[in-house]
């Protein structure tokens, strides 16, 4: 550059003045002389410039960007008009965030290159992201003159038109596209959607008569027609359509919804519930079709907040139809329970479910819940051992199988859930589940006369939840029964109490342990404490605390009362033979 400038001066200034006078023509033989030489400068920076830019694409394909973006920059500045140099350094500008300035290299690059396709749609992409909506039109309306053949841009056109809701615009374009593809089946419906949108019904009814017309076998058509008519208000000329479509297919859920449709603005409630019943029980409706529309239905009435009964009682009739799968049925449930219907309306739709698919988790799981709520345990056994049967992974079944057979006395049959149960519990998200199996199979193998493997079960319990009040009860009681590890017992056991201070039931335990140790004044202390917050209601299941507390008093000198107590403790059902001793005797036996 600085070379061609010397040259220029050279010329100024030697030769200028040497041609002043000679006339036009040997001016102009100057001027071109210098335009050769100024072009011939412009040439070789355009050289320059395309040899840094193919080297940009080169470092981008290695994965060079900021080489590539380097190389972009030096061809731009020596041609400030490359297009391919600002379009290239507007993608950059737009990774780096830098939209504005992005915006701005992409227009000078389709200034500089206006017949490049891919720029201008690179702008179009700019303009639709920043919200500028008629910049974008105004260019893809360019594209389309330039590039008539690409059917994307008059695609994108009718989308924005849209957005705009710009109809008239719309329709210019999809009859380009009808012009380009011909008269299509999606275009005559889209044509239609427009005009309904610009209330124009009489190029409404145009455009779907000739769609019937042309597509005479297929009723869809012929049924818009007929909600064309009932949409104006001309329910006659509608249902004269409508009438012709059933003649030919009566089964055609697109008249179906119509009719329904046409009852509902005729007011023709009865109508209406019958042509419901109609279409929902039609035998020759297949189960997909059938699904969508009562799931229509079902959306329908949520959101309007109509008496749902009426719609139950159809679910009832399609339900007592063969069913291919489980879909309609779960529809059904979903129904029910986000009504919140009761448990004996909701329990034989979800057993139905388990007849045709057994390994339904979901019908299964609210079976189960039902059960739990109503402590029906036959039933919660009957939902829960298949799923135990089949490995289901939910610890959930095999937990409360396991409880079940724990409170119907088969505890041999709750050990074995219980092992099976463990191995489906993950400790870190479901630690409470986990924790529960190792306490209430303690209490089984304590039931079944297996300490051993009781404490064991509550070792590892204590080992997850060292605060777990009931279970630290159970363990001390029991070794208080064993006169085992006395002091072990009497640790677990003020610990239940800091956890609920207030249960007489473990407010007894500790008690006993005092006795058992020989502690006397403290065990009445304790006892006396769980007496009067049990006050007079007395159950059978206290018989043996009431019969600890004879024990206490006899060990008390308090004989006369002891002896009330363990009248008492028979009375409310304790049959033991060591407690008839002790009445007999008047005094404490340990046997």
């Amino acid at each position: 550059m600085a070379k061609t400038k010397s040259i220029i001066k050279s010329l100024q200034k030697y030769l200028l003045p040497a041609l002043i006078g000679r006339g036009r023509g040997v001016a102009l033989l100057l001027f071109l002389s210098f335009g050769v030489l100024c072009a011939s400068a412009q040439d070789s920076n355009k050289a320059k410039a395309d040899h840094f830019i193919l080297e940009g694409h080169r470092q981008m394909l290695l994965g060079n960007n900021s080489d590539a973006f380097e190389m972009f920059r030096h061809g731009l500045m020596l041609n400030p008009k490359s297009s391919v140099a600002l379009s290239e350094l507007s993608h950059f500008w737009q990774y780096l965030r830098q939209d504005s300035l992005s915006l701005q290299y992409m227009k000078l690059a389709t200034q500089y290159a206006p017949d490049n396709y891919w720029n201008k749609e690179a702008l179009v992409d700019f303009y639709v992201d920043a919200g500028k909506t008629d910049d974008a039109i105004n260019v893809l309306e360019q594209l389309a003159k330039q590039f008539p053949e690409k059917e994307d841009v008059l695609l994108m056109l009718e989308t924005l038109y849209k957005q705009k809701q710009d109809y008239a615009n719309v329709v210019r374009v999809l009859d380009a596209l009808e012009v380009k593809e011909g008269k299509s089946e999606q275009l005559s419906i889209e044509k239609f959607r427009t005009y309904v949108q610009m209330k124009d019904e009489k190029k409404a009814f145009e455009e779907m008569s000739e769609l019937a017309e042309e597509y005479p076998n297929d009723l869809r058509y012929r049924v818009l027609l007929g909600d064309l008519y009932v949409d104006q208000g001309q329910y006659d000329e509608g249902l004269k359509v409508y009438q012709a479509v059933e003649e030919e297919d009566s089964t055609n859920i697109y008249l179906m919804s119509s009719m329904l449709n046409y009852y509902t603005k005729t007011n023709q409630d009865s109508l209406y519930q019958q042509q419901l019943n109609k279409v929902c029980t039609n035998p020759q409706l297949d189960e997909e079709t059938r699904l969508r529309f009562l799931n229509g239905l079902v959306f329908q009435n949520m959101q309007d907040n109509k008496d749902p009964q009426p719609l139950l009682e159809i679910f009832k009739k399609v339900l007592a139809m063969p069913q291919e799968n489980t879909q309609i049925l779960e529809l059904c449930t979903r129904f029910m329970v986000t009504l919140k219907r009761p448990a004996d309306e909701v329990k034989p739709v979800l057993n139905q479910m388990l007849d045709i698919n057994p390994e339904n988790n979901m019908a299964r799981g609210l079976l189960l819940e039902y059960a739990v709520e109503a402590n029906d345990l036959p039933e919660v056994i009957r939902i829960s051992k298949p799923a135990v049967d089949y490995s289901i992974d939910d610890p959930v079944f095999y937990y409360y199988l396991g409880v079940a057979y724990f409170q119907t006395d088969s505890a041999q049959l709750a050990v074995k859930t219980f092992r099976k149960g463990l191995q489906k519990v993950d400790s870190k998200t479901n630690l409470q589940l986990l924790t529960n199996m190792y306490a209430l199979m303690g209490d089984a193998y304590h039931q079944l006369g297996d300490n051993k493997h009781a404490y064991e079960c509550y070792d590892s319990c204590l080992l997850y939840r060292p605060d777990e009040a009931m279970v630290l009860n159970n363990y001390a009681y029991y070794l208080s029964l064993e006169e085992k590890q006395l002091e072990k017992a009497e640790e677990m056991s003020r610990r239940s109490l800091e956890k609920e201070s207030d249960n007489y039931t473990y407010i007894d335990t500790y008690a006993w342990i005092l006795f058992k140790q020989k502690k006397y004044t403290e065990a009445k202390e304790y006892i006396d404490k769980a007496l009067a917050i049990m006050g007079d209601d007395i159950e059978a299941n206290d018989a043996t605390i009431i019969e600890h507390a004879g024990d206490i008093y006899a060990k008390n000198g308090q004989k006369e009362r002891a002896v009330e107590f363990w009248q008492q403790a028979v009375d409310l059902g304790n049959a033991s033979v060591v407690l008839k001793k002790k009445l007999n005797k008047k005094k404490y036996i340990n046997e």
